[in-house]
């Protein structure tokens, strides 16, 4: 008996409910964050570095993406300084 919760699995690479409750809960919770991110001004570079930052696993110290950026999770996510 596999005692691994749905999100355990998937990040073992296993088959997993996608529609597991917690893992739909930080989908959503993700959505709301690429969001503000895509809304976001041109102008905003330290409110969208922030985003980023809280929605990636890990990131070095300079950090650029460009708008429309959408993801399922983001702590999955990790890159490196200059990205």
């Amino acid at each position: 008996m596999d005692n691994k919760t749905e999100k355990e699995k998937m990040l073992a690479g296993e088959l997993y409910l996608a529609s597991d409750p917690q893992l739909t809960k930080e989908r959503e919770n993700v959505r709301k964050m690429s969001r503000l991110f895509n809304q976001t001004l041109e102008t905003e570079y330290e409110k969208r570095t922030e985003i980023l930052k809280n929605l990636f696993g890990s990131t070095g110290l300079s950090l650029y993406i460009e708008p429309t950026f959408r993801c399922d999770y983001g702590y999955n996510i990790h890159v490196g300084n200059n990205f």
